[in-house]
């Protein structure tokens, strides 16, 4: 299979950029319709062309981005669904700088602001197609929540300049001790909400 890949990739790269044309365009010797099909869809997740409608694709510009990821998005958590396409995961990561995070209320989420408290442990990844970054930016309410910037980050294939999510308008909370790695941890959140439910109700 790897083998009709390169061949078809290889084809794919001789075509002009950003000009619809039929699956046919791609076709090698001694491959099936079916094949063809199943290989284009692939390289349209890799991002190497995309599809424009159904048996229609076009070539276009290769995108490559790092994301580092300290929250929800990581593997494991609530949100790391929407890294399941188009993004591969490098591994573990920390940041070079200094950040300080800390939890929403009620331990749902961390956040990032820009004071340098120590260095955050995360998840790096590659980011293959635009318009995952921009869903990601919808996700995480960038520009006017989060900022979306670049840093330097550490994994175990050297450093990387990679998009970080920051809350830029956030001071430091006063009741809590910054986090060098996010966890979920229920036990902790359920303390939390009635602590909070108590102090609401005057118990």
């Amino acid at each position: 299979m790897k083998r009709y890949i390169d061949k078809v990739e290889e084809k794919i790269n001789r075509l002009p950029l950003d000009i619809s044309m039929p699956f046919s365009e791609a076709k090698i010797e001694d491959i099936s319709t079916d094949t063809l099909r199943k290989i284009l869809h692939r390289l349209h997740d890799k991002g190497k062309i995309t599809i424009t409608d159904r048996g229609y694709f076009k070539r276009i510009k290769p995108f490559r981005e790092y994301l580092f990821v300290y929250g929800s998005l990581k593997k494991g958590f609530d949100n790391h669904n929407l890294l399941s396409k188009y993004a591969k995961r490098v591994g573990k990561s920390i940041t070079v700088s200094k950040f300080a995070m800390y939890e929403d209320s009620f331990g749902n989420y961390p956040y990032l602001i820009a004071v340098p408290k120590m260095r955050i442990h995360g998840e790096l990844y590659i980011i293959e197609r635009k318009e995952l970054l921009d869903r990601l930016d919808k996700f995480e309410g960038a520009p006017e929540y989060y900022e979306r910037k670049k840093i330097v980050v550490k994994s175990h294939r050297g450093r990387h300049r990679a998009f970080v999510y920051i809350q830029p308008h956030t001071t430091i909370p006063i009741d809590q001790e910054p986090l060098k790695e996010w966890k979920e941890d229920n036990s902790y959140k359920i303390k939390e909400l009635d602590k909070y439910l108590n102090d609401a109700i005057g118990a």
